[in-house]
């Protein structure tokens, strides 16, 4: 019996940055509206909102092309590894890394168009 496939180094590290990156940017599109309104809302302030919504763009776009990376190297490692049969597959922490990382990064992207109206609306209802 063999033992459960543990990611390697390298592998490892892509699917934590990935999951790094798609925080980052749902955390970037929060900034821009919604967190600071949240954050004095509840009697918070954070100096540093305006500086991170102002990177959303490079950050989705880095946690895009960490996350493409981040899949292209799985589905190459699981096809050689179907072909030969001598290499472990990609580990299912990797694999639940990167789909955790996409949800994020997905809820990014929808960020703006989709939930911060939605969010803004909330808000101003609970502050009158």
């Amino acid at each position: 019996m063999s033992s459960p496939a543990q990611p390697d180094g390298r592998e490892r590290l892509l699917g934590w940055s990935a999951l790094g990156g798609s925080v980052l940017a749902v955390f970037a599109w929060a900034a821009c509206c919604v967190l600071p309104m949240a954050l004095s809302l509840a009697g918070l302030g954070l100096a540093g909102a305006a500086l991170i919504a102002g990177q959303r763009t490079w950050l989705t776009v880095a946690s895009a092309a960490v996350l493409l990376t981040g899949w292209w190297n799985v589905w190459r490692r699981r096809s050689a590894c179907a072909r030969g049969g001598s290499c472990r597959p990609p580990a299912r922490a990797t694999i639940a890394l990167l789909a955790s990382a996409t949800a994020l990064t997905t809820l990014a992207l929808v960020w703006q168009p989709l939930i911060e109206p939605w969010a803004l609306m909330l808000l101003r209802s609970l502050w009158r």
